[in-house]
């Protein structure tokens, strides 16, 4: 048995529905592979993945009671294979379905469909974070682990009592897309080259994460327009990884709260991205000098413990939605023969925000997926072109 962290007490806290707090990679293939062959890969990745043969032990209604204990890995329970008609809706369906505790938090499905052959990696969050995901479906499909770069060195220690305000803004203008989730959603993705983005955020001493953040600020402003409505004030939260969760095995995550402003006229968006950029830094510095913001976790954990987190999650007004970016393989991937296409990413969402962005890295192009809740699947068409355009034009800035 290993006691859990307060970390991993706060992402259990969450898993209050409508869906289970999963993540996911799905990875396409340009050929089909063989379900044995698959299962023996796996199961000689697990020595170096010790992380997966652990599962979740409650005491009780409160988190922090919670135990880890490492278990014998059945294979065949964990790698399944699955034909689908379309491989996007089987990944809503399987999310929704969710995951027993009676076992490990994680499964891989071999999807085959009309088209094409796809692997689906899925994990409860409390086992693993986004990074260490990816880094572990890079190992599960042959590739060198894929770790964040190393965290800077720590901060002073009077900074530390700092790191819960990277998570406080002044919230957001009232809107309809801060409506309660449901359960069920929808996956769409819009995919560009990588490089541009990194040369102009280059040239605004920004970085593609605020790249990224001005295209989804644009995004949902448009999708508000749609609705008649204006951000005026418009916030997400951004997950930041300690760097070292993979190689530890713990489930370290902290989180920085950044408010996008608005274009001033004239202003170009390499001037705009060096504003965010500024906003961004700080904040950043701020919880991660806060070792993933215990005091923020404490709060969570204890919010679960009384029963207020859904309700709470489902009021808020702090921010209008998630965005996390991922370091995934820079080489291309191949399983059995077959080459990886592609990732996309699939990250939770809670409370009242009806739409998640996640964005991974593969073989020099960058994948942004929107997790897409009910109340905003008829303004599909409006959010998907709105985000294509504003990658589209921030690449050709570069």
């Amino acid at each position: 048995m290993q006691p859990f962290t307060i970390g991993d007490a706060a992402e259990l806290s969450g898993d209050v529905c409508p869906d289970q707090r999963l993540i996911g990679v799905l990875a396409e293939l340009d050929g089909p592979i063989d379900l044995e062959l698959l299962r023996a890969g796996v199961e000689g990745c697990l020595p170096d993945q010790p992380i997966l043969s652990r599962r979740v032990i409650r005491h009780g209604a409160a988190t922090w009671n919670a135990t880890w204990q490492d278990v014998a890995v059945t294979v065949a329970d964990q790698v399944i294979e699955q034909s689908v008609d379309d491989p996007v809706t089987a990944t809503d369906a399987l999310m929704v379905a969710g995951l027993p505790e009676r076992g490990p938090l994680w499964r891989l499905l071999l999807l085959r469909s009309p088209q094409r052959t796809h692997l689906l990696f899925l994990a409860h969050h409390v086992l693993l974070d986004g990074a260490t995901a990816v880094a572990v479906v890079g190992a599960l499909l042959g590739s060198p682990a894929v770790q964040e770069p190393p965290p800077q060195a720590r901060r002073h220690p009077l900074l530390r009592p700092l790191g819960l305000l990277a998570g406080v803004g002044r919230g957001v203008s009232r809107s309809s897309l801060l409506v309660p989730i449901r359960s069920g959603f929808r996956l769409r993705s819009v995919t560009v080259a990588l490089e541009p983005l990194h040369e102009v955020a280059r040239s605004a001493g920004a970085t593609v994460n605020d790249v990224l953040l001005l295209a989804v600020a644009e995004t949902l402003r448009r999708l508000a327009e749609s609705r008649g409505e204006r951000l005026a004030r418009l916030a997400v939260s951004v997950p930041v990884t300690g760097g070292s969760a993979g190689a530890a095995g713990r489930n370290q995550v902290g989180a920085f709260v950044v408010a996008v402003p608005q274009r001033r006229p004239d202003e170009s968006d390499r001037e705009l991205l060096g504003r965010i950029a500024r906003r961004t830094r700080w904040r950043k510095q701020l919880v991660r000098g806060s070792s993933g913001s215990p005091a923020l976790s404490y709060l969570l954990a204890a919010l679960g413990r009384l029963g207020w987190y859904r309700p709470l999650f489902e009021r808020q007004r702090a921010i209008i939605t998630l965005l996390t970016n991922l370091r995934g393989p820079a080489q291309p991937l191949n399983v059995q023969g077959s080459p990886v296409v592609s990732l996309t990413p699939v990250s939770p969402a809670l409370g009242n925000v009806t739409v998640v962005f996640a964005a991974v890295s593969y073989a020099g192009r960058l994948r942004v997926t929107a997790r897409l809740d009910r109340s905003v699947w008829a303004e599909e068409p409006i959010l998907v072109d709105a985000l294509r355009e504003a990658l589209d034009r921030l690449a050709d800035t570069a």
